[in-house]
């Protein structure tokens, strides 16, 4: 039985002299690993975080959680992930999507598949030390590289883009729910660029972002997950939306969040993700994890009219099982 792995994601916006106090804490509380977003209107920079992070720890994997091609050049980003690498080596992982929100804030659009594809190779040929090509564009080989190279990720949450991932990615960051069918989807499509590459699913990594909302009651856990269940369940082209709707024919969807109805958003909710009390999403957690059979998790947390450390410490103390129970199945 593999051991479980669990990662979370840091949604702190703190000064910069505070950058590293989410993942110090994470790390002693026994967490693997600290993603931190890519968001530039946030005014601090997600490199250097993590670099202040990494000086701050020794054991936990740290990542962006995620970034892109558009915003920064492919050669950039194995530059930027490359020099995290000879800072901390064997804790850094690029995590890379299509853009969302950080391209939205520049005008520009989100990176597309073959976008992605392509960065993705370009990117996993200069970290191992050779050069590449991107588009008409010939990418010199870094001077230095790291004697651990980190693995390059795709997020991924559309058939197409879970294709990507398992055809051209060391592995895949597979944001699409925790319903067994949504699953059973999401492994198909995984499986099928897997297959393009000359590999089994089994070959592939896959992390499984898990959104965990707690609250003092689950009425407010539910109200603070309302928007993030919205823009899944409004998105026809994410896996998730797509198996809920059969899944769920009768589901209304409207045209904005507040009019999501309470029981249809219960029903998006608990396919998305883990709500509750954090004694509640403790016990679904446990459920999820026996029943999914997924070695590793990338928590997104959140505790309704409290800050990350405190979602943080509830996390700890009342969802994750303790370190010795943890095994995927």
């Amino acid at each position: 039985m593999p051991t479980l792995r669990i990662e979370v994601n840091d949604h702190t916006d703190v000064p910069l002299a505070n950058a590293s106090d989410f993942a110090v804490a994470a790390e002693r509380a026994g967490i693997d690993g600290v993603g931190v977003h890519d968001h530039q209107g946030s005014g601090h920079d997600v490199f250097v975080r993590l670099t202040a992070m990494a000086s701050a720890t020794s054991q936990v994997t740290l990542f962006p959680s995620v970034t892109n091609p558009i915003t920064r050049h492919p050669a950039v980003l194995a530059a930027a992930a490359n020099s995290l690498a000879e800072l901390a080596p064997g804790r850094i992982r690029l995590m890379l999507g299509s853009g969302d929100l950080a391209t939205i804030a520049i005008g520009q659009r989100s990176a597309t598949v073959a976008q992605m594809r392509e960065a993705t190779l370009a990117i996993r040929a200069l970290l191992a030390g050779n050069g590449a090509t991107l588009g008409n564009a010939i990418l010199r080989k870094l001077t230095h590289v790291a004697s651990t190279p980190p693995a390059v990720y795709i997020n991924a949450s559309s058939p197409r883009m879970l294709e990507a991932a398992g055809q051209v990615a060391d592995g895949a960051y597979a944001m699409v729910g925790v319903h067994p069918d949504v699953l059973d989807w999401t492994r198909d499509h995984l499986r099928a660029g897997a297959r393009r590459a000359g590999r089994a699913l089994d070959d592939l990594p896959v992390a499984y972002g898990v959104p965990i909302y707690m609250g003092a009651t689950r009425a407010e856990a539910l109200k603070g997950m309302r928007a993030y269940a919205f823009s899944n369940i409004a998105k026809p082209r994410k896996v998730f939306a797509t198996v809920m709707r059969e899944l769920y024919p009768s589901l209304r969807v409207p045209n904005v969040a507040d009019d999501l109805a309470m029981p249809d958003l219960a029903t998006i909710a608990d396919a998305l993700g883990i709500v509750g009390t954090p004694r509640e999403c403790g016990e679904r957690f446990a459920a999820f994890v026996k029943a999914s059979g997924v070695d590793h998790i990338v928590c997104r947390i959140f505790y309704t009219g409290a800050d990350a450390m405190v979602a943080l410490a509830a996390l700890t103390t009342d969802v994750l099982p303790t370190t010795a129970a943890r095994v995927a199945r």
